[in-house]
């Protein structure tokens, strides 16, 4: 009776003293998690996904970076140069019979020579207009030499000015110079796009124009839920595009039996967020027999982890995610992307075909700017109505440079090593805690541990599958 007593006593300070650590190590791991689940979620991210707000002001240099491509269907890529990462934008040339259109794709955020391109007289010299997108007030325009302008300097909001100084980046409203007479506003209004997401006359003028583009725009709680019940947020899990394989079902529909199996996962080993992510891998991806859909910034990521090299990280992020929704919205038809989208590039179409008509030389030469979520359906509506593409090229919107890798791997395995005891010792003390509560009858305790240990580990879940994996990979 004693020793069981004894034994009792050191099983529970041992606990006791995880439970203690793991407060702390937890509390880290979430703080880890919901940096890169929210900083980094696809509204934040896009060319387009968030109208930007706009005031006034202005600057300008040139540094162009161009580069030549064979694919002029493409308007954003994520391309590795040396040990360089490069978020580039396409620019694509069209023609039909004397009529010259360009086409480019825009980030709102980039360095400062990606943006003075666009102020430098040898990009505005060699054009007769040029077009741009901009959710701007109607007092802000001016209907002149039959067409909408901008008459002053406008600025950035100051959240946008905020996220762009955090990455060192420029901010696309703050850093263009719109008022140049040859500019012209090819895009809805701000009173027109509240106006079409709700013509009630009576609406609230004060909602933020993304809300008014409709609930269907992503949140980190759509994704939590998604990740704990479904799979990784970025995939379509529509039958007809995608179905679970997994050990030859084992005479079971993949679908039931993977899905079983994750549930069951979540609770039953230390670390649950990885073994889900090798599930989800092996099962949707055909994980072993398809190593291309592994991420190609993974081992940059968790070296630049390694060396807490913060800057470095979001960089790396920021533009996986980015290329991850571009992907993921190329067959958006929701009603948020149709007024995101569709209808204002309907209205850019509108007034390039009247500054055409209106046009009084034979040959006449437009650039048309509008974010890169916008461009393959441009290229599109372009193309059907009598454009051939030419030629397209790429710029440099901003770049991130990889750490040597010399010296990461031994650094890499004792990370894992460090994630995975963690990992272990959270666990235990989960266990411990909710066995402890329960069979003390407070089944509701028990029942808030073991949430709270699902929800961080849904949120790691989030912020590892984000960059571990490529889940908008082809060839699955």
């Amino acid at each position: 009776f004693l020793c069981e007593e004894a034994l009792g006593v050191v099983l529970h300070t041992i606990l006791s003293s995880i439970n203690d650590t793991m407060n702390l190590l937890s509390f880290i791991l979430l703080l880890s998690a919901l940096a890169s689940v929210v900083a980094f979620s696809p509204r934040s991210l896009a060319g387009t996904n968030t109208p930007p707000l706009h005031t006034s002001r202005l600057s300008s240099t040139l540094t162009p970076s161009i580069e030549s491509s064979t694919k002029p269907d493409e308007y954003l890529r994520w391309k590795k140069d040396g040990d360089t990462w490069k978020m580039q934008t396409g620019v694509t040339t069209f023609q039909k019979g004397d009529k010259t259109v360009e086409l480019h794709a825009q980030l709102h955020f980039g360095d400062s020579s990606y943006f003075d391109y666009y102020n430098d007289n040898n990009f505005i010299g060699r054009l007769d207009n040029v077009h741009y997108e901009l959710l701007v007030d109607n007092d802000l325009l001016q209907y002149k030499n039959n067409a909408w302008r901008l008459e002053k300097p406008i600025m950035a909001s100051a959240n946008d000015q905020s996220m762009a100084q955090s990455y060192g980046w420029e901010c696309q409203a703050s850093r263009i110079d719109y008022t140049h007479p040859k500019w012209i506003h090819a895009d809805l209004t701000r009173q027109e796009f509240r106006k079409i997401a709700n013509p009630d006359a009576n609406a609230d003028q004060n909602t933020p124009l993304w809300a008014l583009a409709g609930p269907e725009s992503s949140s980190t709680a759509a994704e939590a839920v998604s990740a704990l019940l479904v799979g990784p947020p970025t995939l379509s899990y529509s039958a007809q595009v995608l179905r679970r394989r997994l050990f030859t079902n084992l005479f079971i529909p993949g679908e039931t039996f993977a899905n079983s199996l994750r549930a069951i996962l979540w609770f039953t080993v230390p670390a649950p967020e990885l073994s889900i992510i090798l599930l989800d891998w092996s099962s949707l991806l055909k994980g072993g027999s398809n190593p291309n859909a592994l991420s190609e910034v993974a081992l940059p990521i968790l070296s630049s982890l390694i060396k807490l090299d913060v800057g470095q990280i979001r960089r790396f992020l920021f533009g996986q995610v980015l290329m991850s929704s571009a992907i993921a919205n190329k067959n958006n038809d929701s009603s948020a992307w149709s007024l995101l989208v569709t209808k204002r590039n309907d209205h850019a179409l509108e007034v390039l075909t009247k500054t055409l008509q209106d046009s009084n030389d034979e040959t006449s030469s437009t650039a048309l700017l509008y974010g890169s979520s916008h461009c393959p359906d441009l290229h599109a509506k372009l193309t059907a109505s009598g454009f051939k593409p030419t030629k397209t090229t790429w710029r440099t919107a901003w770049s991130v440079q990889e750490n040597e890798n010399d010296t990461i791997l031994v650094s890499l395995l004792g990370a894992v090593g460090l994630y995975l005891s963690v990992g272990a010792l959270d666990w235990v003390g989960m266990m411990g805690d909710v066995s402890q509560e329960w069979l003390g009858g407070e089944y509701l305790d028990a029942s808030v541990i073991a949430g709270a240990y699902l929800v961080r580990h849904v949120l790691l879940y989030l912020g590892l599958s984000k960059f571990l994996v490529d889940w908008t990979n082809k060839d699955r």
